[in-house]
């Protein structure tokens, strides 16, 4: 990932660090990002029930 470029949760649009949450307490993998307070990206529906969002890429530009 260049300099120019951030990440970003799609549904709040927040800034997102690659850092797993702090807590994870469902039965699945760990996520590889959070919001930068330390909480899951926000959910979204997927076939099989909810899970965390997965992160976009911008530059500061847009």
């Amino acid at each position: 990932m260049g300099e120019s470029e951030k990440l970003f949760c799609p549904q709040c649009e927040e800034p997102v660090r690659h850092m797993p949450p702090r807590i994870w307490a469902t039965g699945t993998d760990r996520p590889a990002y959070s919001h930068r307070d330390g909480e899951p990206l926000c959910p979204v529906r997927t076939g099989t029930g909810h899970r965390p969002a997965d992160p976009f890429t911008r530059s500061p530009a847009e």
